[in-house]
Order: structure tokens, then sequence, then C-alpha cells
């Protein structure tokens, strides 16, 4: 049976170093009215819980939105974002960083994608 969370007192037999901690997915899924994405993302098991970061950003580089989970828990996430500030070509990148206040950012990943064109944008 896989662990989905972390519990101190049951350390994950295959747990790795905070130096180590990566992200093995990360993906987003914009929903169909073009205001909000579905983040995915999973990480390696982990020794000591991560803070993970999510920024999303316009192609100008612009930050729209960003979630900051401090002590995360879990392996597996599923979060939403709302895109508060549409971009005019509906283009855009989410970057997630998994950090640790001793060590700083460990993993970084991004993510594209680009809303249909009929939504978002009005």
């Amino acid at each position: 049976m896989s662990l989905h969370r972390f519990n101190p007192a049951h350390l994950p037999p295959d747990g790795v170093s905070p130096q180590e901690v990566r992200f093995v997915e990360f993906r987003v899924e914009p929903w169909p009215e073009g205001d909000k994405i579905r983040v995915h993302a999973k990480i390696t098991p982990f020794l000591e819980p991560p803070d993970l970061e999510a920024v999303l950003f316009t192609t100008d580089g612009d930050e729209i939105s960003s979630v900051n989970i401090v002590e995360n828990i879990d392996f597996n996430l599923v979060f939403t974002m709302h895109i508060r500030s549409p971009s005019t070509d509906g283009k855009y990148t989410l970057t997630g960083r998994i950090l640790y206040e001793d060590f700083g950012v460990v993993h970084e990943a991004s993510a594209h994608f680009e809303l249909p064109s009929s939504v978002g944008r009005e």
C-alpha cells in the first residue's frame, strides 16, 4: 500500500532527504469557464515536510496568482488557482517550487498552457 500523506511517526521507507525532493508530476488542467485552473502536483516521498509555492505568470511575465503551502504533508496534491487578470493572448506559465527553510529552493518545475480563445479574455 502506497502512502499519500506524510506521518512523522511512520516515515516512508522510500522517503528522501530535503535536497533530493522533486516534482514527479506537475501539470495544469484549465477549468471550462476559463477563470480557474486545477493544479496536479506529485512529489517524491520525503522525510521532512517541504514548503511548496506555485506562481502563475502571463507570457509578459506578470504574476497574476500564487499559492504558498507551508510544511506540506501530501505526496499527491490537487488544488485550484483563480485567474484574476486574464492574459490578452490566453497563454500562461505556472511555476512550482519545492523549498526548505534551511536549503532554499530544492526543485522547480513549470507547466505552460493556453486557455481556449473563447473564454477568460472578455
